[in-house]
């Protein structure tokens, strides 16, 4: 994406250069600032060559930076594939000021290993959905929505990403490379189940997230999902979650820690159509399954 951006952003300045070259041309070639108008047709040529050579040279230099970007892409592109081991993420960063200077352009990005789970039955026979650590289960299909994917990846707070990716600028700045790679192992993990609605309502189609995640100190809030003004307190089966409704950004979560297992649990759907009841009763099925 960020290739195409480059690419159209390139073109627009090529185009642009040209376009003024040929103003600026025309305006001289205006045959009130000319002594002659015999020598009229002579001064418009030579604008014309003028400024297609500008053109020209605008079109490939234009083509020459972008071939550069594609080059640090390509390369960005090839550190963050291959084989991941268990645990691993990977962090990439364009060490080149020309190309971070470009409005479009993305100088780190980072990816991890993960297992991805299309089959439900297949994530849980392969997890021990239920039987592990870090439980996370939903027997019934929420009512609307069918089974997307299952995820289990390294976890990292927020906070610990942005520190990483400042920390991966600085070293890769004082590196030198142009290419510099960074490697972490964690064995910190989180899961997540991915379910979508069946039909789409009003053009919409609303996504619902169950996901699991080591929980920080004890008291401390869920960073993934804060608190709002308008969050509630309440119970589920005893336990007690935070319930929050987004109106304006059209979400709505429902979060809890099991002090047993010491896991945050964060249910949210976006844009969906699952109500406050519905949503709470999804809650007691993952909090059973948990036990």
């Amino acid at each position: 994406m960020n290739y195409r951006k480059t690419i159209m952003a390139m073109t627009s300045a090529a185009l642009l250069l040209g376009i003024g070259y040929g103003d600026s041309g025309q305006a001289f070639a205006d045959p009130s600032r000319l002594q002659s108008a015999a020598a009229l047709p002579a001064v418009q040529a030579d604008t014309k060559y003028m400024a297609q050579v500008s053109q020209e040279e605008a079109k490939a230099k234009a083509e020459q930076e972008l071939k550069k970007f594609k080059s640090l892409l390509d390369q960005q592109k090839k550190a963050l594939s291959g084989t991941y081991q268990p645990g691993e993420i990977r962090y990439v960063y364009i060490n080149d000021k020309e190309y971070q200077a470009s409005p479009s352009s993305s100088p780190y990005a980072s990816n991890s290993y993960s297992l991805i789970f299309r089959n439900y039955d297949e994530y849980t026979k392969k997890n021990a959905a239920g039987k592990t650590a870090m439980p996370l289960e939903l027997k019934e299909l929420p009512h609307g929505y069918n089974f997307t994917l299952a995820r289990i990846a390294p976890y990292q707070t927020s906070s610990e990403q942005k520190k990483m990716f400042n920390q991966v600028i600085a070293e890769g700045k004082a590196s030198g490379k142009k290419i510099y790679v960074k490697k972490l192992q964690e064995k910190r993990i989180s899961i997540e189940l991915i379910y979508t609605m069946t039909a789409p309502v009003n053009g919409i189609t609303g996504v619902l997230a169950i996901r699991a995640e080591p929980a920080g100190a004890a008291g401390k809030a869920v960073e993934s999902e804060p608190v709002q003004p308008q969050s509630e307190k309440l119970k589920v089966d005893g336990q007690e979650v935070i319930y929050t409704a987004n109106d304006k950004q059209e979400h709505k979560s429902v979060v809890w820690m099991n002090a047993k297992t010491h896991v945050n649990y964060i249910l949210r759907e976006d844009r969906g159509h699952l109500n406050k009841e519905e949503l709470l009763a999804l809650a007691g099925q993952v909090m059973e399954a948990s036990k």
